[in-house]
Formats: structure tokens, C-alpha cells, sequence
């Protein structure tokens, strides 16, 4: 009586079958390098060059702020009838001020 054997697979359907069988162990170390090199690094990197901008930014920041607080204030007065009767009343004393200078 003759004997059978299997027929052993192709080599890529047992690389295949290998690889399945393994995926436990490089499935998570590939996770793991995608992490730490596709995304931890690159985020490390601009978190520190982020910090190295941050007393520029805070600077223009309060700069701006200033600004905007002197320009509210501006706005807020030129609405106020007072101040642009004050503002033109002083005006009219600095022309003629300036004109008894220029006449002497």
C-alpha cells in the first residue's frame, strides 16, 4: 500500500501563514515605532520649539493689549460729547495762542 502525503503549501502561502501566526508579537511593536517615531517626536520637537517662542509671543501679546486698551479708551471718550467739546475748545486756546506768538 502506497503512502500519501500532504502537499506542502507554496512558500508564499506559508510566509503568509507565518507571519498571521507572529502578528502578536510585530503588530504591537509596529504600533509602537509609529508612535514614537511617526508621531512622539515630531510633537516633541514642536512642543520645544513652541517654548522657545513663547516670551515673543506673550510680549506681542501684551503689546497688543496695551493697544487696544488705548484705543478703546479713545473710542469710548471721542463718544462722549464733554470730551469733543474739551478737545475743541482746546484746540480754538492753541490757535490763538499760536497766533499772539506769530503777531509779536
Amino acid at each position: 500500500m502506497a503512502t500519501v502525503r500532504p502537499i506542502p503549501a507554496p512558500l508564499p502561502i506559508r510566509a503568509l501563514k507565518t507571519a498571521i501566526s507572529w502578528s502578536p508579537v510585530w503588530v504591537p511593536a509596529l504600533l509602537f515605532w509609529q508612535i514614537s517615531v511617526g508621531g512622539l517626536r515630531p510633537a516633541l520637537a514642536e512642543q520645544k520649539r513652541l517654548e522657545a517662542e513663547r516670551p515673543a509671543v506673550e510680549e506681542r501679546h501684551d503689546e497688543t493689549t496695551r493697544d487696544f486698551e488705548v484705543m478703546s479708551a479713545e473710542h469710548r471718550a471721542w463718544d462722549d460729547p464733554v470730551y469733543r467739546e474739551r478737545r475743541r475748545r482746546a484746540n480754538t486756546d492753541e490757535q490763538r495762542n499760536d497766533a499772539e506768538l506769530s503777531g509779536r
